[in-house]
C-alpha cells in the first residue's frame, strides 16, 4: 500500500473501483484526515489531457458549498495519476445500506432523495451537472444525513467500445438521450435520482440485465417502471412523481431538481403536529413492508403464531379453553419451564396452593387471562434477546415489565379485580412500537433518537418520519395481527397532553395502562433528587380520572417495585445491566444479590429491602461500598459468561461475539478503554479493531505494532501467551518495557493484557485500561472470571478455523 500521496501521510484503503482506489489520509498540513481518490486510466492515448482536464474540473467543483455535498480540497498529480483529496466523511454508501438492510421505508426514502435533490440543485445553479448519479455516489453519515460525492468525476465503462469510445458513466443510471446521442443535461440527473429513489423503496435496481448492452437497450426502448408492479411499495401519487421523473423524452421530465423535490414535499404535507398526512393505502403498504421485514428474523413468525394461538383460545371462551391453553403451552418445554418456576416464586406467593407442578394446574389457580399473560410476557422476553442490543432491549423489557405490574396494582384499586389481567397487557404492550422497532429496526431506531435530539421532534414525529409510521401505529397494527382484543389495542393510543378530565372518553385499563407508563418514565428519566416531584406531577395529571389517595399510590409503587424486582430475578433478568433496573433498586432503597441455596434449577433472585435501614447503613460505609462495588463487578462478569456461552451455542458471528466481550469487561470492570487487537497475517502486525471508551476511534488507529521479537511488554505478553496488568507504567522496573507508540497513543497509567492464542499462535490480543496508577485491583475471583472470559473469546475464534 502507498506509504504518502504528496504530502498526505495515508492510513488505510477505504475502497477499490475499476480505475480507482479511496484511501483514507492523514494532512499534517491542516492535522485533518480526508479521503484521496487516485484515478487509474487504463489507456495511454490522450492521458495528459484527461489528467488535466480531470484536475481543471476538479477545481470547478470544488467551489460547491453545501451541507449534502462532499466537497473536493484540492486535487494533483502523484506517480502520473490524477488523484482528489475529499472532506473524509464517516458512514456507508447508500449502496452498502441497501446491500446490507435491503429496502428502506417510503418516507425515509424520500427524505434521502430530498436531500439528495437540494444537493444537485445547488450544482445545476453553478452549471455542474453530476453525470454519475447512483447509491454508492451517495454517503450516508453517522448522523443519516445523505452527502452526494464525486461531482463531475466519471470515468469510463468497461466494455462500451461499441457504443463509442466517449461513453462515461453507470450504466445502470444513465439517461435515454445520453445513450442514444451522449447529450449531458440537468434532465439527465432527474432521471438518474428517479431511478435510485424507485431502488430505495423496491429493494432492487429498476434497471437489470446480464450484461451492459442489455442493460442499455432497456433504459432506450422504455417504459423502465411500471407503477402497477410495483403498487406494493409505491402507491398511485408517488409513482406519478417516479413516472415523471423517468419520463423516456427529457422535455416530459422535472426541469428542475426543485421542481422535483416540491412535487415529493407536496406528496409529504404535514399535518398540524408535523406529521405527514398519508393515504390510507401508503399506510398499509408501510406495515406490509416492515412486516416483511420482519419476518426475515427467524424468531417472528414463531412469536407471532404463538401469541395469536393463545389470544384465539382466550377469545373463544369455550369448556375446552384452559386445556387448549395448557396444550398450547406444553408444546414449549422451554416455556412450560419458566411458566412453573416463576408462578411458583414469590411474585406469585399469593395462591396459598402448595408448589404448582403442571401448567394445567397453573390455568386453573391462577385463571386464563394471569396466564395468557405470564406465556405472552415470557415469549416477548425470550425471543427479543438481540445480543447487538441486549442492554438496551432488556431495559426496554424492563419499563414495559414494571408499567405492567404497576397498572395492575393500581387497577386493584379503581376497578374489578377481575379486570386487573386486562390492564396488566394494556401498560405491557403500551410502547410494543417502540420495542419491536430496536429489535427489529436497529438502524432506524438510531436514526430516530437523532432525529428527536437534532431537530427536537417528538418521538411519534421521528418515528414517523423514519419509518413511514408511528411507533404507536405500528404496534397497534402488529397488535392486531397478533390477534390481541380492540380494548387491548385501543390502549396503545397516548393521551392527549394536560390535565385529564374526569370525563374524558377513553375507558379505564386505557387510562390506567397510560398512567403507569408515565409514572415509569418518571422513574426512569429522573434523578434521584427530582423523582418524587416527577412522579407527583404525574399523578396530578390523571388524579381526575384515575382517583387515588395518596397512601393506595405509594403503596401501589412500593408494592410494584418490589414485584418488578423479584419477577425481574426470577426470569433471570439481570437489573444491574439496566439503567432502570438500577433506578428500581434505588427507588427500593437498595438491593442485595442472594445465591439461592436450593436446586441448580433455581434462579438468582434480589433481595429487597425489607430493612431500609439497615441497607442504607450499610451505603454509608465505604468499605461496604468498595465490597457492594466488586460484587457487582462479579455478578456481570459471570452473567456475562453465561450469555458468551449461549451465545456460542447460537453460533453467533465472531464480530458480535467480541463485541459482547468488551462490552461485558467495559460494564463489568469499570475500564476506561477496552480495545481488541487482530493479527494482521500480510503486515505481520497486531492492529487495533474496534473497543469502547472515550476517544476510542483515535486509539484503535494509533493501536499497531509489529510482531518481530521486541523487549517490550506487548510482545512479552505475545510470546509467553500469558496474561499481564502492568499497575503502573512509569514504575522504575516497568518504565522501559512500555513501547514509545503506546506513551504517545495513550495516556492511561495502568493496563491489562488479554492475549487470545490458538495451538500457541497469537491470533488476537485484548487491552483495558484505567486512568490512574494503581487504579485496576483484581480479586482473585475477578481474575478467574476474567480468564475465563478471554478462554471464551479464544474459543470463538477457534470455532471459525
Amino acid at each position: 500500500m502507498l506509504q504518502n500521496i504528496g504530502r498526505f501521510e495515508v492510513l488505510r484503503i477505504l475502497g477499490r473501483g475499476a480505475q480507482s482506489v479511496v484511501y483514507l489520509a492523514f494532512d499534517p498540513q491542516l492535522q485533518r484526515e480526508v479521503a484521496i481518490k487516485t484515478v487509474h486510466f487504463a489507456q495511454q492515448e490522450d492521458r495528459d489531457l484527461k489528467i488535466g482536464a480531470l484536475i481543471q474540473e476538479s477545481h470547478t467543483v470544488s467551489r460547491l458549498q453545501h451541507p449534502n455535498i462532499v466537497p473536493i480540497f484540492e486535487a494533483g498529480e502523484h506517480d502520473s495519476n490524477p488523484y482528489l483529496v475529499f472532506e473524509y466523511v464517516e458512514g456507508k454508501t447508500l449502496a452498502a445500506q441497501l446491500k446490507e438492510g435491503g429496502a428502506l421505508p417510503v418516507l425515509r426514502a424520500i427524505q434521502i432523495i430530498q436531500q439528495v435533490l437540494d444537493a444537485i440543485s445547488h450544482a445545476h445553479q453553478h452549471q455542474i451537472i453530476h453525470r454519475d448519479l447512483k447509491p454508492s455516489n451517495i454517503l450516508i453519515n453517522l448522523e443519516g444525513i445523505p452527502r452526494v460525492m464525486d461531482f463531475g468525476i466519471a470515468t469510463k465503462i468497461s466494455g462500451a467500445a461499441h457504443q463509442g469510445n466517449d461513453l462515461m458513466g453507470t450504466p445502470t443510471y444513465m439517461s435515454p438521450e445520453y445513450i442514444n446521442t451522449r447529450e449531458v443535461s440537468i434532465e439527465g440527473d432527474i432521471f438518474a435520482t428517479g431511478l435510485i429513489l424507485c431502488e430505495m423503496i423496491t429493494g432492487k435496481r429498476a434497471v437489470q440485465g446480464n450484461d451492459i448492452f442489455q442493460i442499455l437497450n432497456k433504459i432506450v426502448s422504455g417504459p423502465i417502471f411500471n407503477p402497477a408492479e410495483a403498487s406494493e411499495f409505491i402507491d398511485e401519487k408517488l409513482g406519478d412523481i417516479i413516472l415523471k421523473a423517468l419520463a423516456p423524452n427529457p422535455l416530459d421530465r422535472y426541469t428542475s431538481a426543485q421542481e422535483m423535490r416540491d412535487a415529493l414535499h407536496a406528496y409529504m404535507v404535514m399535518d398540524a403536529n408535523g406529521l405527514p398526512i398519508l393515504s390510507e393505502q401508503s399506510r398499509k403498504s408501510t406495515v406490509d413492508f416492515l412486516l416483511r421485514r420482519m419476518r426475515y428474523k427467524s424468531d417472528f413468525p414463531a412469536l407471532s403464531e404463538s401469541v395469536s394461538v393463545i389470544n384465539k383460545i382466550i377469545a373463544s371462551g369455550g369448556q375446552d379453553s384452559f386445556e387448549k391453553l395448557s396444550r398450547a403451552i406444553l408444546k414449549d418445554v422451554a416455556l412450560t419451564n419458566k411458566i412453573l418456576r416463576l408462578v411458583n416464586s414469590a411474585y406469585y406467593g399469593q395462591h396459598d396452593s402448595g408448589k404448582i407442578a403442571t401448567v394445567s394446574r397453573a390455568v386453573v389457580i391462577l385463571g386464563l387471562d394471569a396466564l395468557r399473560n405470564l406465556a405472552v410476557t415470557l415469549m416477548l422476553f425470550d425471543h427479543m434477546q438481540n445480543k447487538a442490543l441486549v442492554t438496551q432491549l432488556k431495559d426496554e423489557f424492563l419499563r414495559a415489565l414494571f408499567s405492567a405490574i404497576l397498572a395492575k396494582e393500581i387497577a386493584t384499586n379503581v376497578m374489578a379485580r377481575g379486570d386487573a389481567e386486562e390492564v396488566f397487557i394494556c401498560a405491557m404492550f403500551h410502547h410494543l412500537g417502540r420495542m419491536l422497532s430496536l429489535f427489529y429496526f436497529p438502524e432506524e431506531t438510531r436514526e430516530i433518537e437523532k432525529t428527536m435530539a437534532q431537530k427536537e421532534y417528538s418521538e411519534e414525529v421521528a418515528a414517523t418520519q423514519v419509518l413511514g409510521i408511528s411507533y404507536q401505529n405500528l404496534g397497534m397494527e402488529i397488535a392486531r395481527i397478533w390477534g390481541f382484543p380492540d380494548q387491548i389495542v385501543e390502549s396503545m393510543r397516548q393521551l392527549p397532553s394536560g390535565k385529564i378530565r374526569k370525563d374524558t372518553p377513553y375507558d379505564m385499563p386505557h387510562l390506567i395502562a397510560a398512567h403507569a407508563n408515565e409514572l415509569c418514565e418518571a422513574i426512569a428519566d429522573t434523578s434521584h433528587d427530582n423523582r418524587a416531584s416527577a412522579i407527583q406531577t404525574v399523578t396530578r395529571r390523571f388524579e381526575d380520572a384515575v382517583r387515588l389517595t395518596e397512601k393506595q399510590m405509594d403503596t401501589a409503587l412500593e408494592k410494584a417495585v418490589e414485584e418488578a424486582i423479584q419477577y425481574a430475578g426470577t426470569i433471570h433478568l439481570n437489573l444491574h445491566y439496566s439503567q432502570f433496573g438500577k433506578a428500581l433498586i434505588d427507588w427500593a432503597g437498595g438491593a442485595e444479590y442472594l445465591e439461592s441455596t436450593a436446586d441448580d434449577d433455581s434462579p438468582t433472585v434480589l433481595n429487597t429491602a425489607s430493612a431500609p435501614g439497615i441497607l442504607a447503613e450499610r451505603r454509608s460505609s465505604a468499605n461496604a461500598n468498595n465490597e457492594d462495588e466488586r460484587f457487582d463487578s462479579q455478578i456481570i462478569l459471570a452473567e456475562g459468561l453465561q450469555n458468551i456461552s449461549q451465545a456460542l451455542l447460537d453460533n453467533t458471528p465472531l464480530n458480535t461475539l467480541l463485541h459482547m466481550v468488551l462490552e461485558i469487561l467495559h460494564q463489568g470492570m469499570g475500564f476506561q478503554h477496552v480495545l481488541l487487537c487482530i493479527k494482521d497475517r500480510k503486515t505481520d502486525s497486531m492492529t487495533g479493531r474496534f473497543g469502547l471508551g472515550p476517544d476510542i476511534a483515535q486509539i484503535t488507529r494509533d493501536f499497531k505494532f509489529p510482531l518481530q521479537p521486541s523487549n517490550d511488554v506487548f510482545h512479552a505478553v505475545l510470546s509467553e501467551n500469558s496474561d499481564i496488568l502492568i499497575a503502573d507504567i512509569n514504575a522504575p522496573k516497568i518504565r522501559a518495557s512500555i513501547p514509545d507508540w503506546y506513551r504517545k497513543s495513550v495516556s492511561a497509567q495502568t493496563f491489562i493484557l488479554l492475549p487470545l492464542s490458538l495451538n500457541n499462535i497469537p491470533v488476537a490480543l485484548i487491552y483495558a485500561d484505567k486512568k490512574h496508577a494503581g487504579d485496576i485491583a483484581l480479586s482473585r475471583k475477578e481474575l478467574c472470571l476474567l480468564h475465563a472470559l478471554r478462554n471464551q473469546a479464544a474459543l470463538a475464534f477457534k470455532h471459525i478455523t
